[in-house]
């Protein structure tokens, strides 16, 4: 009955069972409804406590931003009024002195916000994949924690006399810390993240990093995006009959959003890869690219391609205060849809 166990988990845990060294897969496919509808091409948006897995470096964008303008007197350069006759007439026009002129600037201040986010996934075979987060503002970036996992149900086992002994529930368990720091254009990350796994013949633990940067290239028109996860990362198998130790495999990521100028500025385009390093014959370089059109002020829709899955979404913004994704895509490791949900909130 252990070797029935075994072949109906083996979809799920094919990574930690084969002689491949990836642990669980949602080390590889990630978390919510958005990264999902834009076909995982997500580094270089991602904005929420989800970023722990996506792209740390997205942590840094938990904030809000108030924006006042404030007149301030600076001091004419005299060579400059020399030959600039009409301001000179001005001045006199206004009896004033001509040693100083206002201008009107533009201050943005940087504020405290929290966010949650929450994410929900069938997946087929029976698979559960989950993930909740909270970010808050810290001096120039954010700090975040987060915890993702997944749970997979076999089918019942029988015992010799043919009666049921009921059905053994698998699951995978990972918490996440991380930190964003921005400046400017310039964000950077890193978060560590530890996982466990329950699986037919043992469990799996292990441990590593994420890092990322996000660069605004050309405000808001382009950005750019990578990270590395599972860097330096190890994972330990153990079982009635086995123990070992194992690199995880080593994923980097690009990508790229193109930002429609005004009045066309509700739509995106973005494009990127991922990359096994560890694999780079076997899994080789997969494409990600997702379309965002916002056809109201509040919602929009989402066209994505993982490799050859493609994957469709619908979205609502509420400012930054609430977001809602749905999206649904074809299986990585099949023909049927697996579903999205994600909700995040901003205070």
């Amino acid at each position: 009955m252990r070797k029935k166990y075994l072949l109906i988990s083996l979809p799920f845990f094919i990574s930690a069972l084969s002689a491949q060294t990836s642990s669980a897969d949602f080390l590889n496919q990630g978390f919510g409804a958005k990264s999902a509808g834009l076909g995982n091409a997500y580094g270089v948006v991602v904005s929420d406590p989800s970023a722990l897995y996506w792209n740390p470096a997205g942590l840094a964008q938990i904030h809000t931003e108030k924006r006042s303008s404030q007149t301030v007197d600076t001091v004419r350069n005299p060579d400059s009024m020399a030959g600039d006759e009409e301001f000179n007439k001005l001045l006199d026009d206004q009896n004033t002195a001509g040693s100083s002129e206002a201008k009107t600037v533009e201050i943005t201040e940087r504020g405290t916000q929290v966010q949650f986010n929450g994410s929900g996934s069938y997946l087929s075979n029976g698979r559960l994949l989950y993930f909740g987060g909270a970010g808050v503002t810290l001096g120039s970036g954010a700090l975040a924690v987060g915890y993702g996992g997944t749970q997979v149900a076999s089918a019942k086992g029988y015992d010799a006399l043919g009666n049921t002994t009921g059905a053994k529930t698998y699951q995978g368990h990972t918490a996440y810390l991380g930190y964003g720091w921005g400046a400017g254009p310039v964000r950077l990350g890193v978060s560590g993240f530890a996982v466990r796994e329950d699986l037919a013949g043992g469990t799996v633990t292990g441990g590593g990093i994420n890092i990322g940067t996000q660069v605004v290239v050309l405000p808001p028109l382009l950005s750019v995006a990578a990270d590395i996860r599972n860097l330096g990362a190890l994972q330990s198998r153990s079982g009635s009959s086995f123990k070992e130790a194992a690199k995880l495999d080593t994923l980097f990521s690009f990508s790229m959003q193109v930002q429609a100028p005004p009045p066309n500025s509700n739509f995106k385009i973005i494009l990127g890869f991922t990359a096994n390093v560890d694999k780079p014959q076997g899994d080789g370089l997969k494409m990600n690219m997702g379309v965002a059109y916002g056809f109201t002020k509040y919602t929009y829709v989402m066209l994505g391609l993982n490799g050859s899955k493609p994957a469709l979404g619908l979205g609502v913004n509420v400012g930054k205060t609430f977001q809602m994704a749905i999206s649904a895509t074809r299986d990585m490791q099949g023909r049927e849809f697996q579903y999205f949900g994600e909700l995040n909130f901003a205070f």
